[in-house]
């Protein structure tokens, strides 16, 4: 190289294997004031977790595919070890999220309170290195135990486990230990301590060169060397990379400053010749293959997965850290496993800390289902559960706290209820780490779980009839609107002369559009609750949320009957408009009558000779259920109950003589549907539908993930409770009116 070189400084970009030594002087740096560090916030690499509602540990994979940003949002918060109940906990902010192969990757930004800084310190110096992601699962499946999944990217998941193909990230912790290794903040050439660093001495030549460009003669030591790299040569210019000229244009004049982009910056002469950089190129890349060989191989011989290895090399770990990354994963590995060797299988076993949870909760549950009437019973309860069924909310609360290390003996009720609830300033009062309790299994998620299994209990067990005869549809991604189209007929057959073409069947079709709305409601649990040892908080309350989101989806259903709303081609669900003219459905019986035969021939009629989008074809659609409001109930289950034709003759004996088409052995057999909320438009108007196999009636679709209401919660705290949202989503609407008759009734 001439002494005449120049250096050229250009925005950073990847840097091939063969340009690795010239990454001494490029590191990612902050521009002053912005705080933030470059992270890994989740990657597809799975996670051991323990499945409560198969009582066993799983992997859990987020495949990186399925991400869906909150409110299309690619940033979140930055709390203090997934402690979300207080704003106080927020450290700052992810921002430019994106998805870098298998890793959702950002920028960390620290807030400029002294807590937030005291973290970022810590971050920077390598205190803490690890980041864990809360997520919302929306969809996936489950891998079962011998089988295997694999991903798109080609790792391997051997089941049980629970791959989850659709999430919605909600913040990320900055934390001690994270469950995923590979969540971690990414250092830079200068955080950590690099391959060449340990495997070579600082080249004389470059020593020299950075001498000449102000560095004190003193510096030696590779790290030292870096950070006045780092912070001298770098600090300028953020986000800048060194690189090399090729040697043929070593001595070239200097390229005019170039705007934005290149922004070359003039340096002095580095002072090393070709060879000499060729010999450290050689040096590194020597040493990283060295490196990557011993990590694979070590995996390998200690049964660690691929993908361990794969993140332990492309995170640049150095040898010594990869080393210990891989004993602690074998030891993990090996820990709570036991080989059964007559099965020739292998299982995780419960901890301590999992078996006290499970008995809470288990024996919480009985009493939480017996106090809100529930006739479930909780399946294969786990041991220990019996001595919590009597134990109540106080005293479970009591050995939950004293299982976080605390002595009661000089608390209060109310302060064993706040800390049992986790309220951030009676933990800091007694001096209570905020990671004792906020764990799966504290307090605070035992009555969650409760809650949340009553809700549904209940919810299952209310009483609802809109699904004997209208559609569930499939469950949809997102609030876009549904279309649901129905194409036409095909047409009858045509004589096909000789010599002449056949015709094309002519088709057309229409479509009802609609789309899932979000219905929920909120209560509270506050620690007078627990004091007071009133179990309705997450029994009975619970248990009514769920019957009501039963009702509130069957009001919808057969709202879609009472509201007689357009449909799409403008005419009104039911009228009494001939199908020939424009938005005609001919379904209604205006002036109404009771249900009879004469009644039941007028419907059975008017549905059987509908037409389909094509005039001309008769679609003989049959009636499958006769909807009634309670008022009417009795007379319809008699004539569809009666052998014989109640109406027919004036004496028993001529009744009996005549078949009754609608009964039981009649040949227009009809299934009788009560519904008292049809009594609240009108008790005398009743229904015909199809069956849904038949044509499309009335169908409701839910949200995917929540097919069921969802329970939340989350700590107020300026009321001191904890607040929980119950929430359910589903759109419902009319997609055909030919399935469907109604008679206004006498």
């Amino acid at each position: 190289m001439s002494g005449k070189g120049k250096v050229k400084l250009s925005r950073l970009t990847p840097v091939p294997e063969e340009k690795l030594v010239m990454r001494l002087a490029t590191v990612r740096t902050e521009t002053a004031g912005s705080e933030s560090v470059q992270c890994v916030i989740a990657t597809e690499n799975p996670v051991d977790r323990y499945d409560e509602s198969r009582d066993m540990v799983i992997r859990e994979v987020l495949t990186m595919d399925g991400i869906e940003f909150r409110g299309g949002r690619n940033h979140m918060p930055i709390v203090d070890s997934h402690d979300r109940s207080t704003v106080s906990n927020v450290l700052g902010s992810v921002r430019r999220m994106r998805i870098e192969g298998d890793e959702l990757v950002g920028e960390a930004y620290f807030a400029s309170d002294a807590r937030s800084q005291e973290a970022y310190t810590k971050t920077r110096e390598g205190h803490l290195n690890d980041f864990s992601v809360t997520a919302i699962p929306i969809d996936g499946f489950f891998v079962e135990r011998g089988q295997t999944y694999t991903t798109k990217r080609g790792t391997v998941i051997e089941g049980p486990a629970s791959v989850v193909t659709r999430w919605m990230p909600t913040d990320a912790s900055i934390c001690a230990t994270g469950a995923d290794e590979r969540s971690v903040v990414r250092r830079s050439y200068l955080d950590i301590p690099n391959l060449i660093e340990r495997e070579m001495d600082m080249d004389e030549a470059l020593l020299k060169s950075l001498a000449a460009m102000g560095m004190p003669a003193e510096l030696s030591e590779p790290n030292t060397v870096l950070a006045w790299v780092v912070g001298n040569l770098s600090a300028k210019e953020p986000e800048m990379a060194v690189e090399p000229e090729p040697v043929e244009q070593m001595d070239m004049p200097e390229e005019p400053p170039q705007e934005d982009e290149e922004m070359a910056v003039e340096k002095a002469d580095t002072g090393m010749e070709p060879e000499e950089m060729k010999k450290a190129i050689d040096r590194a890349l020597k040493a990283d293959r060295e490196r990557r060989r011993e990590i694979y191989s070590a995996c390998e011989k200690l049964g660690i997965e691929r993908s361990f290895a794969d993140g332990l090399v492309d995170s640049n770990a150095p040898l010594d850290v990869a080393r210990e990354k891989i004993i602690e994963r074998a030891a993990n590995k090996a820990i709570g496993q036991t080989a059964d060797k007559e099965m020739g299988n292998v299982r995780v076993t419960e901890s301590e800390t999992d078996k006290f949870y499970g008995a809470a909760r288990d024996g919480l549950l009985q009493r939480a289902f017996q106090s809100a009437g529930v006739q479930r019973s909780v399946e294969s309860p786990a041991a220990g559960s019996e001595d919590f069924r009597n134990l109540g909310l106080r005293r479970t609360a009591e050995k939950f706290v004293q299982r976080m290390g605390v002595n009661i003996d000089r608390m209060s009720s109310r302060d064993i209820a706040m800390v049992a609830m986790g309220h951030p300033s009676t933990l800091n009062r007694f001096n209570i780490q905020r990671d004792a309790y906020h764990t799966t299994g504290s307090f605070a998620n035992l009555m969650l779980d409760a809650a949340n299994k009553t809700l549904l209990a209940a919810y299952d067990e209310a009483p609802y009839t809109w699904s004997v005869w209208a559609r569930q549809a499939s469950s949809v991604a997102d609030f876009k609107a549904i279309n649901r189209i129905r194409f036409s007929e095909v047409g009858n057959p045509e004589v096909v002369p000789e010599n002449h073409d056949y015709p094309e069947s002519q088709m057309s079709d229409a479509k009802e559009s609609y789309k899932v709305e979000k219905y929920g409601s909120v209560f509270t649990v506050s620690w007078e609750t627990v004091v007071n040892d009133d179990l309705d908080a997450i029994s009975r309350i619970p248990a009514m949320q769920g019957a009501a989101c039963r009702r509130k989806q069957n009001a919808a259903v057969y709202g879609v009957l009472t509201a007689n709303a357009a449909m799409a081609d403008g005419g009104a669900l039911f009228n009494t408009t001939a199908q020939t003219t424009a938005g005609g459905h001919a379904n209604l019986a205006g002036s109404g009558g009771a249900i009879s035969v004469t009644t039941l021939n007028t419907a059975f009629t008017s549905m059987m000779t509908k037409k389909g989008l094509n005039s001309n074809v008769i679609l003989n659609i049959q009636p499958s259920f006769l909807l009634v409001p309670a008022a009417i109930a009795a007379t319809a289950l008699q004539v569809v109950g009666s052998i014989a034709d109640p109406s027919a003759g004036g004496s028993a004996a001529g009744n009996s003589n005549t078949l009754n088409i609608y009964g039981p052995n009649g040949s227009r057999p009809l299934r009788v549907v009560v519904d008292p909320v049809l009594d609240g438009n009108s008790a005398t108007a009743w229904y015909l539908a199809a069956s849904a196999s038949q044509i499309d009636t009335v169908e409701l679709s839910f949200l995917q993930g929540e097919e069921s209401p969802v329970l939340e919660n989350e700590w107020d705290f300026g009321k001191d409770v904890y607040k929980y949202k119950v929430r359910q989503t589903f759109g419902v609407a009319a997609i055909d009116f030919r399935g469907l008759y109604k008679n206004a009734g006498a």
